[in-house]
């Protein structure tokens, strides 16, 4: 019986993301559910399946449940989020994706080694703001095919000769009879910061970046090249950069298999941020907001109560994690970060509150969030519809643009955050509304903080 082609190989999740940590032990699997649907509470971060894998062999040595989840380990280092990769196929005569396993490439006389990895991973902070392309910080490693622990060694024109930013590790998992899956596991760094030869003060984990460089000294132009917001880089007091550097990174890993005279390939992309600290709480924009409206476009299919529900528990959870008193303008520590202050600096707007203080008390916003939640459990269509933020008002600041929702948060622009043009789609369909700015068939009152 003749066996059915392999047509396709996808490696998937199509775009992983690792977190930075400077322990030895990768962080435990874990989901975020919501324990209770009904209420505005916290999440609950449970303990899931995790493979551990054995670094010498690279093939995994377990499976199992963690009692608890710890994010730390016994010395106190960060452990790092390290996802996996899989390679999934698609047989002839079988629509569906299935994970390639060991037993597919014996039956057709493939090894492990046959299946061949590259990975290409970079850092181009620095050459973003100063276009200068020996400021690029790059990794490649053409052909894996073994079950080592790679290095991801960051190398960079403009460094001190010898001179590297560590980006983690890549490994290919050995497929075994008991996992017989094809994996490749990426590890981020450590999370630490890097400077110029001769820097003060010493507190950085090692000198990389030539005294005389581009980055150390690059003044914001502002235009095309400026950053937002301007403190993201370390500039000290004239606002010149100091030339530090940081051991993040994001690239591409791609896979190869030749099968019958045929290259089947796939790629997927990598990056690494900083560790979840609030593993609890979802901020109430995410990458995932901004896939979905890049791939399915502006408007949805139809926007549900239970997606609106979605939505307010984000942002309940987003300004849980705020101080709403300090970010409307509250001057008990001078003017902060916060929007007032951008408003005052960037356009000279008068520093002014954005709400009335006495409404801001973080418990009070709180309760307004909750009464939301609640007015939805009672299935009422959303009476506050149009009180959020359309993607062409991020500039209004007037009062009343500025208190619009999101309030007292900023965009990667700068400027007043907003929902997606999806996402508002989803509460206008729910609310019954033509148009946002069309009055709300239902309005509830809601209760005064």
């Amino acid at each position: 019986m003749s066996l059915p082609n392999l047509l396709e190989i996808r490696l998937l999740p199509p775009m992983a993301i690792g977190r930075l940590g400077a322990s030895d032990d990768p962080m435990d699997n874990y989901d975020v559910i919501v324990p209770d649907a009904r209420r505005l509470g916290w999440r609950e971060v449970k303990p899931a399946l995790t493979l551990h894998v054995d670094v010498a062999s690279g093939g995994i040595s377990g499976k199992s449940i963690p009692n608890k989840l710890s994010f730390k380990d016994a010395k106190g280092f960060i452990r790092p989020l390290s996802p996996f990769l899989e390679v999934w196929v698609r047989f002839q005569e079988q629509p569906e994706l299935v994970p390639l396993t060991l037993h597919h490439l014996t039956e057709r006389g493939l090894k492990p080694s046959d299946i061949r990895w590259s990975v290409h991973v970079a850092n181009h902070k620095a050459f973003r703001r100063t276009a200068n392309a020996a400021d690029k910080i790059e990794c490649r490693i053409p052909e894996i095919t073994d079950h080592q622990r790679h290095p991801l060694p960051g190398q960079c024109e403009n460094f001190i000769k010898g001179a590297t930013i560590p980006f983690g590790f890549v490994q290919y998992i050995q497929p075994t009879d008991a996992f017989p899956e094809i994996r490749f596991r990426f590890t981020p760094a450590s999370g630490y910061v890097y400077a110029p030869e001769g820097s003060e003060p010493k507190s950085f984990h090692a000198e990389v970046y030539r005294k005389d460089g581009p980055w150390a000294g690059w003044p914001d132009p502002g235009g095309p090249l400026s950053t937002m917001p301007g403190g993201i880089y370390y500039g000290g007091d004239t606002g010149k950069s100091r030339g530090f550097l940081d051991d993040a990174c994001d690239g591409i890993i791609d896979v190869e298999l030749a099968v019958n005279g045929t290259k089947l390939s796939s790629y997927a992309r990598v990056m690494a941020g900083p560790p979840a600290f609030a593993p609890d709480s979802f901020p109430i924009r995410r990458i995932f907001d901004e896939l979905e409206m890049a791939m399915n476009g502006p408007q949805s299919d139809g926007g549900t109560n239970q997606d609106v529900q979605d939505i307010v528990r984000r942002a309940f959870e987003s300004i849980r994690l705020m101080n709403t008193t300090v970010m409307n303008g509250n001057q008990v520590i001078g003017h902060g970060s916060n929007m007032t202050s951008q408003d005052s600096n960037d356009v000279n707007r008068y520093f002014a509150p954005i709400m009335a203080p006495s409404t801001v008390d973080n418990l009070a916003v709180q309760a307004i969030h909750e009464y939301v939640f609640a007015a939805l459990e009672s299935e009422v269509p959303p009476w506050f519809a149009q009180t959020f933020r359309r993607f062409n008002e991020i500039g209004d600041l007037t009062d009343t643009g500025r208190r619009r929702m999101p309030a007292m948060m900023r965009g990667a622009d700068g400027r007043y955050l907003a929902l997606t043009r999806r996402q508002l789609d989803i509460i206008r369909m729910a609310s019954g509304l033509i148009s946002l700015e069309q009055p709300a068939p239902t309005r509830a009152t809601p209760p005064l903080p």
